[in-house]
C-alpha cells in the first residue's frame, strides 16, 4: 500500500499541505479544518505533523463504537463513515499520532482519507518533503 512519507528536513512550514488540504474537503481555507496540521515552532522555525499514517491495525478504528471507521478497499486508506460515526470523539483520543481531528466549522471528525489515492498535500509540495510512495 502507498503511503505519505515525510522528510521534515525538507519542509519550511509553508502550510501549502495544510490550506490545499481544508479548501478541498471542506470547500475553505482554515488551517483547523484540515485533514493534518504543522504546529510551527516561531523560534527555532522547526515544525511538528500530525497526519494519519494509515496503521495496519489502526487503534482509532478498534475504539470506535460505531465501527464508523473502515478501510477503503480501493485506495487502502481509513475513511470514516459519517453515517455510521457519532462524533463521540473516541478515535480521537486512540490515535498514537494525534492525527484524528474535530473540525470546529463542521463539527465534524475528520481524518486524512488519502483524497481518494491522491492526496493534495503531496501534490502541492514543491520542496517534496511530502510524497505519496
Amino acid at each position: 500500500m502507498r503511503r505519505l512519507v515525510l522528510d521534515p528536513s525538507l519542509c519550511t512550514g509553508c502550510l501549502s499541505c495544510v490550506t490545499h488540504c481544508s479548501g478541498k474537503h471542506e470547500g475553505h481555507y482554515h488551517p483547523l479544518s484540515s485533514r493534518r496540521r504543522v504546529e510551527i515552532e516561531p523560534f527555532t522555525g522547526e515544525n511538528r505533523h500530525f497526519y494519519c499514517r494509515q496503521c495496519d491495525s489502526p487503534s482509532c478504528a478498534a475504539a470506535c463504537p460505531e465501527g464508523a471507521i473502515e478501510r477503503n478497499e480501493v485506495t487502502g486508506a481509513w475513511v470514516i463513515d459519517y453515517g455510521k460515526c457519532t462524533g463521540c470523539l473516541a478515535c480521537v483520543e486512540a490515535c498514537p499520532f494525534s492525527a484524528i481531528f474535530r473540525d470546529p466549522v463542521s463539527g465534524r471528525v475528520i481524518k486524512c482519507d488519502l483524497c481518494g489515492g491522491e492526496p493534495e498535500c503531496a501534490l502541492v509540495c514543491k520542496l517534496g518533503a511530502l510524497t505519496f510512495k
